[in-house]
């Protein structure tokens, strides 16, 4: 029976969706005015482990992610790059699905830009005006939160407290700084940097939170099963969403299921852009194998925060290839007799930590345990290729939930990184820097990579191998 933690009733409530075996999914997507960092890219792992479990479990998921392709960040991206507003969000997710196809994200049905939707913005936000949710001063539009009794709820805390280590945007046409808007006036703004479209209350452009209720009710209707996002998405937007979409429909609840992931961490540092302390998707997959960091993502809980260094992300491909070398080893195996080995009690396991609010470490725990139980057999040579067959079937089912090629991986292709260290160090050897080149070896040997010098030049072999 699979559980999900909600962040709404803060328990694990049994997953039943309100359509059977069909899983309407959304979740928030990126923000494209810069590049995508590791902490972005941690959220979205956690959701695409979430959606292939499901489908695997033979769930029918529509996952939707919207794209919010206009906003203060990609003007402002705009006006410093002196370029039409289109191309900052254009480049920025182009970017993104890049690095999202060399990490395996293959779980989302469609993504909806946010640009794409502005007529039922507009619906939406005139609903709530006729519904007595919303006012009109100057050409903007602003939700009146004390019309919505129930704001906070998600967040479990009242209004004053909310707010409390909140910055407000101060904005002189607001009833009340709590008030939020939802569409923007933007009369006689330079549309090269900053686009415009009409509404019934003269030029302007959405606001942050009505563009992704707009469009899951474009998609699902009033309600739907689960909502994602990442913790610190909790206040103001998710609650912004519910108050949004429920005062519009009068349906509560607006989800049945909230989801929230825990944040990727510097030390004891949130990893942010506007902190300054990131390492971009980008830079990751071009100095790092990416399936280990999609392993090291899996590795921990997706509630949980993940404390992110090079010793973390070293361990991880370690215990990567671990795996790895299990599974060729197993396919080596050709004897029809031998001792047989029960594989399902370690199926068990998995799936039953997987049902456990999708717990992957737990479940990843049940592979190493199988691995530790059935390599005295493969030493010894009486383990027979039926038992090896029973744990390599196994073994492909928890390679399609955790999204990293664990069988017929001979070898992983080496990051441009690595390789252009591994060239820096031939270099510092040739010209007799020894001290500096055994350095360079050492910052390789901490990425999870050895190297083993030949008549040619060298060789770059990923730790384990």
């Amino acid at each position: 029976m699979l559980t999900v933690y909600n962040s709404r009733t803060r328990k694990k409530e049994v997953f039943k969706p309100r359509k059977g075996k069909r899983v309407q999914m959304f979740v928030c997507g990126i923000t494209p005015y810069n590049s995508a960092h590791i902490g972005n890219l941690k959220t979205y792992l956690n959701y695409d482990v979430i959606a292939r479990y499901l489908r695997l479990r033979r769930y029918t998921v529509f996952y939707l992610q919207n794209v919010t392709d206009i906003d203060d960040k990609i003007v402002n991206a705009a006006r410093a790059a002196d370029v039409v507003w289109s191309e900052i969000p254009a480049r920025y997710f182009s970017e993104f699905q890049a690095v999202c196809e060399k990490l395996h994200v293959i779980g989302i049905s469609k993504y909806a830009y946010a640009t794409d939707f502005i007529p039922e913005i507009i619906a939406q936000v005139k609903r709530l005006i006729d519904k007595g949710y919303a006012y009109e001063k100057n050409g903007s539009v602003y939700f009146e939160v004390k019309k919505f009794k129930d704001y906070g709820k998600l967040s479990g805390q009242n209004l004053a407290k909310l707010h409390k280590s909140v910055r407000l945007e101060k904005d002189e046409n607001k009833k009340h700084p709590y008030d939020f808007v939802l569409w923007k006036a933007r009369e006689g703004t330079n549309e090269k940097y900053e686009p415009a479209w009409d509404s019934p209350w003269g030029k302007g452009r959405p606001g942050w939170h009505i563009e992704d209720t707009a469009i899951s009710e474009k998609f699902f209707g009033p309600q739907y099963d689960l909502h994602g996002g990442a913790g610190e998405l909790k206040f103001p937007h998710h609650e912004a969403e519910i108050a949004q979409q429920e005062s519009a429909s009068g349906k509560k609840p607006f989800v049945k299921y909230w989801v929230h992931t825990g944040v990727l961490t510097l030390g004891k540092t949130k990893m942010s852009k506007s902190l300054g302390n990131v390492i971009s998707g980008k830079e990751m997959v071009e100095t790092h194998d990416p399936d280990a960091f999609r392993f090291l993502v899996t590795s921990t809980q997706y509630r949980s925060p993940l404390p992110y260094s090079e010793k973390l992300f070293t361990q991880a491909a370690s215990n990567l290839e671990k795996i790895r070398d299990f599974t060729r080893r197993l396919k080596a195996i050709k004897q029809k007799s031998g001792k047989a080995f029960a594989v399902a009690p370690y199926e068990k396991k998995f799936f039953a930590a997987m049902d456990d609010d999708f717990n992957t470490p737990s479940g990843l725990a049940a592979i190493f345990t199988l691995i530790r139980a059935a390599n005295p057999l493969i030493e010894r040579k009486t383990l027979s290729a039926k038992s090896a067959k029973a744990m390599i079937s196994f073994i492909k089912d928890v390679e399609r939930v955790i999204g990293v090629p664990l069988i017929n991986t001979l070898s992983t292709q080496i990051p441009q990184g690595i390789t252009a260290l591994a060239k820096e160090r031939d270099l510092l050897r040739k010209q007799g820097k020894w001290a500096e080149a055994d350095a360079v070896r050492a910052r390789i040997l901490e990425q999870g990579y050895t190297l083993k010098d030949t008549k040619e030049g060298f060789e770059i072999i990923p730790a384990g191998k």
